[in-house]
């Protein structure tokens, strides 16, 4: 339990921050596979385990929750004083998460190259595309309206569905479409409990819900039926993403490249912990 509640809870985190991926904070807690047993098997007609499965989703969902809402001013703080050692730290998480995934996923199978690279270009180009996201937080919200409301649902199902993908990240994809700072508005002020944030953001969770299903579905099945493609595929994502996250722009010096290495081997270190203890 303590440990779906933890995954749910970096998958949070990670999905409000621009380039980092939820799917992979559940590849480095180890319970990606489950993740995607479980939503599909919740919607099975014959599941004599859809119990366990909802409750493991429950735990997931709790901590997720208390990830976006509960850690958003912690994250703000550490990049608003620490930002390019706080990304090393995630790239230390990502990075050293690689031949952990590849030891619990491959089944002992040989990398394929092609599909390999092809994710590396996936993320290359959600880069690429991405604009910049050094926008302030605006908070005046669109007036309720249907055009509005199905379009919130369609920026839920794009964020619920990149959630899962280990190295996409939600948030740069919903930078891409421009809708990132309509969400991160509505996130950061739902402790307002006004109307006008509230609806928008039932709505949004309504459209999470129905793009993890249809992205959950769609992986299992890639899975199952092309497991070595799927699995080389999903490492490509993983690699590149570790790449985008260095901030190449960051004007270093000897003591910002010391606190960053160590960010970054700290994040290797939660790693080896979460593998060994967890």
């Amino acid at each position: 339990m303590i440990k779906n509640i933890i995954g749910g809870i970096a998958v949070g985190i990670a999905n409000v921050i621009p380039g980092v991926s939820g799917g992979t904070m559940m590849v480095i807690l180890g319970i990606f596979d489950h993740m995607m047993s479980a939503i599909s098997g919740v919607f099975k007609v014959h599941n004599p385990d859809r119990k366990a499965d909802i409750l493991f989703l429950l735990q997931v969902l709790i901590g997720a929750a208390i990830g976006l809402v509960g850690f958003a001013k912690v994250i703000s703080f550490l990049f608003d004083y620490f930002q390019v050692q706080t990304m090393f730290w995630f790239v230390g998480l990502v990075g050293f998460s690689i031949p952990v995934f590849w030891k619990s996923e491959s089944k002992n199978e040989k990398v394929q190259w092609l599909p390999l690279v092809i994710g590396m270009a996936i993320i290359f180009l959600i880069k690429f595309l991405a604009p910049d996201a050094a926008a302030e937080i605006n908070p005046e919200f669109p007036a309720l309206s249907v055009f509005y409301c199905l379009k919130l649902i369609l920026i839920g199902m794009i964020s619920g569905a990149a959630m899962l993908l280990p190295g996409i990240s939600g948030s740069m994809v919903l930078l891409i479409i421009g809708e990132y700072y309509l969400f991160k508005s509505l996130l950061a002020n739902v402790l307002s409990f006004q109307l006008i944030v509230l609806v928008p953001l039932a709505f949004i969770g309504l459209g999470v819900l129905l793009g993890i299903i249809l992205s959950a579905k769609a992986t299992k099945f890639l899975l199952e039926k092309y497991h070595s493609t799927t699995i080389s595929l999903l490492l490509g994502l993983i690699i590149a993403s570790t790449l985008i996250l260095i901030p190449l722009e960051a004007a270093y010096d000897l003591p910002l490249i010391l606190s960053s290495c160590f960010a970054c081997l700290f994040g290797g270190c939660i790693v080896w912990l979460i593998e060994r203890f967890v």
